[in-house]
């Protein structure tokens, strides 16, 4: 067998255009018409959601191919990239990685890293040297970072897959012309092996973006034969370039980490078994706004607009509630503030009412005589005390999550899992 060689390649798009994924499938194809044989699916791998430098959804891709002619592999990579990247876009620093053979265990703890932290570039240069790795560089490079994570990205502990679709030059930028009640017929049928296609909130349909980019529709699920059965379940009026299959760690909630809120920082994103430490109240724009607590700390939780129906359930926790919340960390006015992609409300506390009491001697309710007290009419009883009266608690225990339409690439669905306990 030829040697395998591993290609990771990142930061080749930029805010407006480009897509590092279509990168990947051109190199894809252009190596496979040169007899080269691809090892696996390739990878669409994502990164540390929170990291500032990130485009739209911090994708990186690899693939591995079977190659006795390193020096013929690598020219067509240079050529793809230096074709396709957006290299004249502030912000694109473009980035390869090449590595011979199975991927050692250095490099998948430096993706594990880069999926929960940030790292830099002189670091993943660091890792390079040290495994023997071969990094190309455009402009400042910082596209290594998500290159040799690619390359070292650990699945064993979840995979799911996504079939995307490219459009044809001449129709970029355009209205993308997929039929939507063939989306919402496909999900129907394929749903939750297919997930992530619609929003039932708000009537979206979530596998077209709405960027000026070569991608036409992107459908992600649990195997390679649903994405591609679902995708023939479509009516697209348009003409299709080509559509690949990638293996990616979407949906897998690898981002996620066990903290306490002592450990926790900007740029992660924690999983914190926690309780309601005040109530939560809506802000300007909509947002909900509430503080959490553990025996280490007290932290801001976020829940935003675009989160539609999930703050409605937020605002009925009270003080003393023992939640588990997960998200991503960042720094905001009033400090450090998770904010919320899933929560687990595991008990909550009684909840009571202050009302007027009844007298003593005659049974009747007694009336308010401002701060003091309450009196009875009847027989002038005094009682400084309300009666405290137990009302039911709106919101069951349960798992909560962020609809379609707000949630990260990286963030395991309600659909795909259960158990939410430890992430």
């Amino acid at each position: 067998m030829d040697k395998v060689v591993w290609i990771g390649i990142d930061d080749t798009d930029s805010k407006k255009a480009g897509c590092t994924t279509f990168v990947g499938a051109l190199l894809l194809r252009r190596v496979k018409s040169l007899g080269y044989t691809l090892v696996g699916y390739p990878r669409l791998v994502r990164l540390n959601p929170n990291c500032p430098y990130k485009t739209r959804g911090n994708a990186a891709i690899a693939l591995a191919v079977e190659s006795d002619r390193f020096d013929v592999l690598e020219d067509v990579v240079i050529k793809t990239v230096e074709e396709y990247a957006e290299l004249d876009a502030e912000g694109t620093d473009p980035g390869v990685a090449f590595f011979f053979g199975e991927p050692l265990q250095e490099l998948r703890e430096y993706y594990w890293h880069t999926v929960r932290e940030l790292s830099s570039i002189e670091e993943a240069e660091k890792i390079a040297e040290n495994i023997g790795a071969k990094l190309l560089k455009w402009k400042s490079g910082r596209g290594v970072i998500g290159a040799l994570s690619a390359i070292g990205a650990d699945l064993t502990k979840g995979r799911t897959y996504e079939l995307i679709a490219y459009r044809r030059r001449d129709y970029w930028g355009t209205v993308r012309l997929v039929d939507p009640d063939s989306v919402w017929e496909m999900d129907k049928t394929t749903y939750p092996l297919t997930f992530d296609n619609v929003d039932r909130d708000t009537g979206e349909i979530r596998i077209t973006p709405h960027t000026p980019c070569p991608v036409l529709l992107g459908i992600r699920g649990v195997t390679p034969h649903i994405v591609e059965q679902a995708y023939n379940m479509l009516r697209i009026y348009e003409p299709v370039e080509f559509y690949t299959i990638f293996e990616t760690n979407q949906g897998t909630d690898a981002h996620l980490q066990m903290m306490k809120i002592s450990n926790v920082k900007e740029g992660v994103s924690a999983i914190i078994d926690c309780t309601v430490r005040s109530k939560p109240r809506y802000s300007i724009g909509g947002h909900v706004f509430f503080k959490i607590g553990d025996e280490t700390g007290e932290i801001t939780c976020a829940v935003y607009e675009p989160t539609k129906r999930l703050r409605h359930i937020i605002v009925e926790l009270e003080p003393g509630d023992e939640i588990t919340v997960y998200g991503g960390v960042k720094m905001k006015p009033e400090g450090l503030t998770l904010n919320l992609e899933k929560i687990h409300i595991r008990s909550l506390v009684k909840s009571f009412v202050k009302r007027a009491p009844r007298c003593r001697f005659c049974g009747r309710k007694m009336k308010r005589v401002g701060k003091p007290g309450y009196v009875c009419k009847s027989c002038r009883s005094f009682s400084r005390e309300p009666e405290l009266v137990e009302v039911e608690r709106k919101i069951p225990l349960g798992v909560y999550e962020v609809p379609p339409s707000a949630r990260r690439h990286l963030s395991r669905p309600l659909a795909l899992a259960t158990n939410y306990q430890h992430g």
